[in-house]
């Protein structure tokens, strides 16, 4: 009979002791699967839950963030800060920046967690989102903390032309909104037209960091040619047709100036 109380009150102690941290762990399985299954809502929920019965736990709080990310950038931040987990939560700090505008704070983190290539996506979903704005910030940013010797040069230019391919979308999005007011017309046709110079310029920089790259030299033709600057956007494909003489794409851009050029097709 002793043995048996015993053997109770042990059975109780420990469910008293370990039922807050078990039904915690099933809170993380049961989120993780449904954060598989695309249900950030549900997996959110289920990781409060096992945040109110162990606050401290930082997978739960990693975790936490990362189902709220797009949701609650902000409160995904503070998640990841808390966690502290090392180089995966720092650079999960740069996705949560990115998304809430803090563009330095967030190459900072991506550079800090040796994460650069998470830039790209971080650019994609903003402009996806249709935040031009938001997505070239966080371009220029990147290009803004890159240093000097030949990798960093080939960045720089990736950079550049990654600005200039935002810049040709955002424009091709303010000319194809809704009809509006003649006002709001003009409006988007000025911001289109800003872009579209923007768009040169980066192109332009991308390729005089890469005078032998022939995807930036073309965007950099056809972006003169779309603001009819007919002089330089010949002279952009001429340089590639130097590169690789009968490039196909190089002789379609000299035939739209000019059906009668010597190399259209």
């Amino acid at each position: 009979m002793v043995r048996w109380l015993v053997a109770l009150l042990v059975t109780a102690a420990a469910v008293a002791l370990l039922w807050r941290p078990l039904f915690a762990w099933w809170c993380l399985d049961a989120g993780n699967l449904a954060f598989l299954r695309g249900d950030r809502v549900t997996a959110a929920a289920d990781f409060v839950r096992g945040l109110r019965l162990e606050p401290g736990w930082r997978a739960l709080l990693e975790d936490h963030g990362r189902a709220v990310l797009d949701a609650e950038p902000a409160v995904a931040l503070e998640d990841f800060r808390s966690a502290a987990c090392g180089e995966p939560c720092t650079a999960e700090q740069g996705d949560a920046e990115s998304r809430i505008g803090r563009f330095q704070d967030a190459i900072d983190d991506y550079l800090a967690a040796h994460a650069v290539e998470r830039v790209g996506g971080a650019v994609d979903h903003l402009a996806n989102e249709g935040r031009f704005d938001d997505a070239i910030g966080l371009e220029r940013a990147l290009a803004d903390r890159l240093g000097g010797g030949m990798l960093a040069m080939a960045d720089l230019a990736s950079a550049y032309y990654a600005i200039g391919q935002l810049d040709d979308r955002a424009a091709d999005a303010a000319t194809t909104s809704p009809p509006a007011a003649s006002t709001a017309a003009r409006a988007r046709g000025a911001r289109a037209a800003a872009y579209r110079q923007d768009a040169i310029r980066s192109f332009k920089r991308a390729s005089q960091l890469a005078p032998f790259n022939e995807g930036y030299l073309l965007s950099l033709g056809f972006a003169e040619s779309t603001v009819g600057d007919k002089r330089s956007a010949r002279a952009a494909f001429e340089r590639v047709l130097d590169l690789h003489p009968h490039e196909s794409d190089a002789e379609r851009g000299l035939a739209q100036l000019d059906p009668s050029a010597p190399n259209s097709n």
